[in-house]
């Protein structure tokens, strides 16, 4: 098997979606991976690469003959043929990246280093069984390409040997799908020009730690590798794709951008705190005078919730009152959720029967002062939403007793949307952190979803209000601690 079909055809994890193939094939045409005239192989072959059903697989197809992308040959020598047109693959390559959001990039860029980190690791443990020489070769490949098609060909190969050098079929099929789904993309974008080099040293480096036997540099060397690559695609979607840049330094623009991303900021923090309160007035007209409430009181509830919903989105994307289980027993959730706008408002059920409320990030403590709306850091709910989100929450209190909590989720892809127009107006690197220095929007890839040491209060810096989160422009790099949190793929 080739290398291009390799990447086009590799083993789907969903088993059982012509839409999947079609957007996999799709790629694979617009991005240059397969040719025009390339003749793909026979449905009953290209269904059993892909591990689809035959019918799955012709689904897809007719999709793609439906789009121009493919047409179909009867006789001898017939069978199904790419046609593609070379003039549009630049415009198809911007909506191909298009199609990712920013955190879907950042979940890829984790899982892709997790990939590669651990694939590399493993070959060094494994020095004795690996082919060196070959590593070596396939890794210095990508240092003479200059089309992006051979640019991404010598990198996916290199990276899917390593794999395989860790004697993992399992480990391997992952990295081709990986590359599959990214690997042309990161170098059909790839603007530097200095790349290439620089990626046939890093490979280089990967493979010296391989020799040593050094496992732990060989993951660190190749997850760096892989978060690098990443980053410049990441650096390119904020831009929309287009080459946008954040702002040279200028005093006046500076100054109005931070006073608009502390407007923004405060009027996110009253949307969460008048959504939350609409939701402990109605919770405590439902319980009445009554010490202690049945939930069934609280059924009204979700009225209002889903009311207020409906005027704080897409700020907020979920709100809701838990009750506490010390007055009702147990726990209940009484909310909804907008997964994807408002005509989507739905009630949210889940089997809570194992859920901790009591330990959750959003859970007021001891210590939280009574009758104020707290926030949480960004945090993977993969209890509940499984999206990467900050919780703004609430104890619902009568006379010294707390009956609830009332809850509004903020996505943190919602807020580096928000927040990424006004951060391009501000010097690249301009951040904005959470109370544990996590950097939930940014105008740079290699600091998305990254973690910082908390800068103190100085020029650069600053406490934005209604939230408890700090504006940093002022070389947050310099400051940067610790890896990006793990990615919600291997949460799940």
């Amino acid at each position: 098997m080739t290398w291009r079909e390799q990447l086009a055809f590799a083993p789907l994890d969903t088993g059982e979606r012509s839409e999947e193939i079609a957007r996999r094939l799709r790629h694979a045409i617009e991005l240059g991976v397969l040719e025009d005239g390339f003749q793909l192989p026979s449905e009953s072959d290209l269904a059993s690469r892909m591990g689809v059903s035959t019918i799955t697989l012709r689904a897809g197809l007719a999709q793609l003959r439906h789009s121009g992308l493919l047409e179909t040959r009867r006789g001898h020598g017939g069978g199904s043929f790419v046609r593609a047109n070379p003039e549009h693959f630049t415009e198809a390559q911007r909506a191909a990246l298009a199609t990712y959001s920013l955190d879907d990039l950042r979940d890829i860029r984790e899982y892709r280093a997790f990939l590669a980190g651990s694939a590399a690791a493993a070959a060094a443990e494994r020095r004795q069984l690996v082919p060196l020489q070959r590593l070596a070769s396939l890794g210095e490949a990508i240092r003479g390409a200059r089309k992006p098609t051979d640019l991404a060909r010598a990198d996916s190969r290199f990276h899917m040997e390593v794999a395989a050098a860790a004697r993992s079929v399992r480990l391997t099929r992952e990295e081709m799908a990986m590359q599959a789904e990214v690997g042309v993309l990161i170098w059909a974008h790839s603007q530097i020009e200095s790349a290439p080099s620089s990626a046939a040293d890093e490979h280089a480096a990967i493979v010296a730690a391989i020799d040593d036997r050094d496992a732990r540099l060989a993951r660190v060397l190749a997850e760096d590798h892989v978060r690098a690559e990443m980053n410049r695609l990441i650096d390119l979607r904020i831009s929309k794709g287009m080459g946008q840049t954040a702002a040279a330094v200028d005093n006046v623009a500076t100054q109005h951008a931070i006073a608009n991303i502390q407007v923004f900021a405060a009027n996110l923090g009253k949307t969460a705190t008048a959504a939350i309160q609409m939701i402990e007035d109605a919770a405590l007209s439902a319980l009445g005078d009554s010490e202690s409430g049945r939930s069934e009181r609280l059924q009204g509830v979700y009225a209002v919730a889903r009311e207020s919903l409906i005027q704080a989105f897409p700020d907020i994307c979920a709100l809701g009152f838990i009750t506490d289980p010390s007055v009702f027993g147990e726990a209940e959730v009484i909310g909804c959720s907008a997964p994807s706008g408002v005509e989507s408002v739905q009630r949210l059920t889940m089997d809570w029967t194992d859920y901790d409320f009591a330990t959750a990030p959003w859970w007021p403590t001891d210590r939280a002062e009574k009758g104020v709306v707290q926030a949480t850091g960004a945090f993977v709910d993969a209890s509940g939403s499984n999206e990467y989100i900050v919780t703004f929450s609430k104890g619902v209190w009568r006379d010294d007793r707390m009956v609830g909590v009332a809850s509004a989720d903020v996505l943190v892809k919602q807020l580096q949307e928000d927040f990424e127009p006004l951060l391009l107006s501000l010097p690249a690197g301009a951040c904005i952190l959470d109370q544990n220095g996590v950097v939930i929007a940014t105008n740079a890839g290699s600091l998305f979803g990254a973690t910082l040491a908390t800068p103190s209060q100085q020029d650069g810096q600053f406490v934005l209000p209604g939230v408890p989160w700090q504006l940093c422009f002022e070389d947050p790099h310099a400051l940067l601690k610790e890896t990006p949190p793990l990615s919600p793929q291997l949460a799940r």
